[in-house]
């Protein structure tokens, strides 16, 4: 009876139940992380993957005497600049539009905005800067009484409140 079935038959047959044995498991118990893949929202992480490139990254950097690891920790800060930035100017449209509402003062909106500008510290020194400022005058400027030129919207930056 066993003479029939032969060894490459046999591994077939258990590498496809062991496969669709995984396959239930997976989606079983791990079916949102599943999800989350298949739609884009969660990378997959492999950290024995990680580590290697680190030793790379180590290595070329021994070579060319260059930090390849600075340069890719700077480009996840200006990915995380470019989310402030987007924050930023919601929250600036909010304000200035609740300013003209409150018919607050110029000097009070300037405040306002000062506050505002403060808990982004990374986009004054980003080069978004002057796209934040060309923002806030534009949403002024719909206001007469909270109208600001360029100069006094890139001075509240450097000023405390």
């Amino acid at each position: 009876m066993f003479t029939t079935i032969s060894w490459s038959s046999y591994v077939t047959a258990i590498g496809i139940l062991l496969f669709t044995w995984y396959l239930f498991l997976g989606f079983r118990f791990y079916s949102f992380e599943i999800k989350q893949v298949l739609f884009g929202q969660r990378k997959i992480i492999f950290p024995f993957l990680r580590n290697h490139n680190r030793k790379d990254a180590s290595l070329a950097e021994s070579k060319n005497g260059t930090s390849k690891s600075n340069l890719s920790e700077s480009f996840s800060e200006s990915f995380a600049t470019l989310d402030e930035v987007k924050e930023l100017s919601a929250r600036i449209i909010d304000a200035t539009a609740e300013s003209a509402d409150r018919n607050l003062s110029q000097q009070e909106f300037k405040n306002f905005l000062k506050l505002i500008l403060a808990e982004h510290p990374y986009v004054k020194i980003s080069s978004l800067r002057d796209t934040v400022n060309d923002l806030v005058v534009s949403e002024s400027q719909k206001h007469t009484s909270l109208a600001l030129t360029l100069e006094q919207v890139d001075n509240l930056w450097n000023e405390t409140v």
